[in-house]
């Protein structure tokens, strides 16, 4: 069985960054599971959580979001590994 586990921090910054960030209504979440330890997911202000590394979960167990609580990322700009997520998400080669 494959392990999905340690990038939720960063596949999140780069998202929030690509979707617009604070600007655009979102905020990165941070909890703490049984399941995984630490994760990040965002969560819009309209109430839409959205949490790009859910597949790190065993299908059994649902994260409870409500746990979660709103914080910042380390760095106002994309981190490198952000950046390098962030540029294999938008990426397209012409044909």
């Amino acid at each position: 069985m494959r392990t999905y586990r340690g990038n939720c921090y960063a596949a999140s910054e780069a998202l929030y960054h690509l979707l617009g960030g604070k600007k655009k209504g979102w905020t990165p979440i941070y909890m703490n599971t049984r399941a995984t330890g630490n994760h990040w997911f965002l969560k819009h202000k309209s109430g839409l959580i959205v949490d790009i590394t859910s597949q790190q979960f065993p299908k059994n167990i649902k994260p409870n979001y409500e746990k979660g609580r709103g914080t910042g990322f380390l760095t106002k700009r994309p981190s490198k590994k952000a950046k390098k997520l962030m540029e294999l998400l938008t990426w397209q080669e012409e044909k």
